[in-house]
């Protein structure tokens, strides 16, 4: 049987649990307009979360009540008082979810974004950025929460083993510079207690320090290209930090690639695409130059370096996303601005050929507005991909 389609008039949504036992299970309470309930319900097994877009994100403000689009592929019915919808029935749900929960943070998935704990499943890993591991830290203390009255979507995490992995936390260290080995060292410490003291049933993966080695690695290889790219953002900050009048933007688009050859930045280079949103949306308002750490009064070659971390978290994302194409991967991030870039861009076909890494572009209009289409097509064929 094909799948049945429910939209929002005709489940009109309370979230009552987004994960259960270790099974994806979403149950549905119908309300009326009002918020009565009416005693119709429906509960979904098997429940795959499409992911969110750009459009769906701009307008929230993050620690709020959430209300979102929803969106399921396929789920199985296991309980239902719907008229027309049977147990076991294949099913496409798009409704609206409003949700008394907030996401402070958010999860970036393959095709797009989740709040954190609706993304989450029992199998993926998980790359908590430092703001989450600081909300983490403050949230929780063995397992239960700080904060009884205090309802966001990161509760889902209690009693899970969630799988860990510090990675990013570790790679951006707390010196606002590249960490050395002692640094790394240490970052993975705290970061192992700070899990430790907040999910004790979570697991450090990988266990002990073995990966460390290839952390030191990545960044010993990847420290000639961040001194290019701070060079980079320390010579457009002066110019991008006021909003680019709509009659210059073409002048100051060549600028930008200018200035990447200069330093020998890959013009398709996240940030140099961050550079060029930030050139090209009215009144300064791209989440790219709020990424960038362009809207700060002085530009520092700190502000610079917090900004290429950010950029590399994503880098490293889709790294693990071509390299392990079967594996669930969630980056945890309570960076705005981050996420909508990541929606913006909305980077597809993740693949690993030889050795090299290779990912399409397919960014939203919002991102890149009033950039003729023949700019975009030469920005996007770019030799240096």
């Amino acid at each position: 049987m094909p799948p049945a389609n429910l939209n929002s008039d005709e489940l009109p949504q309370e979230l009552v649990a987004p994960d259960e036992a270790g099974e994806r299970v979403l149950i549905y309470r119908e309300v009326d307009e009002s918020g009565v309930a009416t005693g119709r319900s429906a509960t979904f097994a098997d429940v795959e979360y499409r992911g969110l877009g750009y459009s769906d994100l701009i307008g929230h403000k993050l620690g709020t009540p959430l209300t979102m689009p929803l969106r399921l592929a396929n789920a199985r019915v296991v309980e239902s008082n719907f008229e027309g919808i049977s147990v076991e029935v294949g099913v496409s749900v798009s409704a609206v979810l409003e949700s008394p929960y907030s996401s402070r943070a958010l999860g970036l998935v393959r095709d797009g974004w989740l709040p954190s704990g609706i993304a989450f499943k029992d199998s993926m890993i998980v790359l908590p950025d430092r703001c989450v591991f600081s909300e983490l830290a403050g949230r929780f203390r063995a397992g239960e929460k700080t904060k009884l009255e205090d309802k966001d979507f990161l509760d889902f995490l209690i009693g899970r083993k969630v799988r860990i992995n510090p990675l990013l936390y570790v790679l951006e260290g707390n010196l606002k510079r590249s960490p050395d080995d002692a640094s790394i060292e240490h970052q993975f410490d705290v970061a192992t207690a700070i899990i430790n003291a907040a999910l004790p049933l979570a697991q450090i993966v990988p266990s002990g320090r073995g990966g460390l080695e290839g952390v030191k690695g990545l960044i010993r290889d990847s420290e000639a290209g961040m001194a290019r790219k701070q060079e980079f953002l320390m010579r457009l900050a002066p110019k991008l930090r006021a909003p680019i009048a709509a009659r210059r933007v073409n002048e100051v688009w060549d600028e930008v690639l200018a200035t990447a050859k200069a330093c020998e930045v890959p013009v398709r280079s996240l940030v140099v695409l961050a550079a060029l949103s930030a050139v090209c949306v009215p009144n300064g308002k791209s989440p790219a130059k709020g990424l960038l750490k362009f809207n700060v009064g002085k530009y520092t070659i700190e502000d610079a370096y917090n900004a290429l971390a950010d950029l590399r978290s994503l880098e490293v994302l889709m790294h693990l996303f071509a390299a392990f194409p079967d594996e669930e991967i969630l980056l945890c991030t309570g960076d705005k601005d981050l996420v909508l870039f990541w929606a913006g861009i909305k980077p597809s076909e993740f693949a690993m050929v030889n050795g090299v890494f290779t990912a399409k572009f397919s960014p939203v209009e919002e991102l890149l507005p009033n950039v003729t289409p023949e700019r975009k097509v030469a920005y996007f064929s770019a030799a240096d991909a």
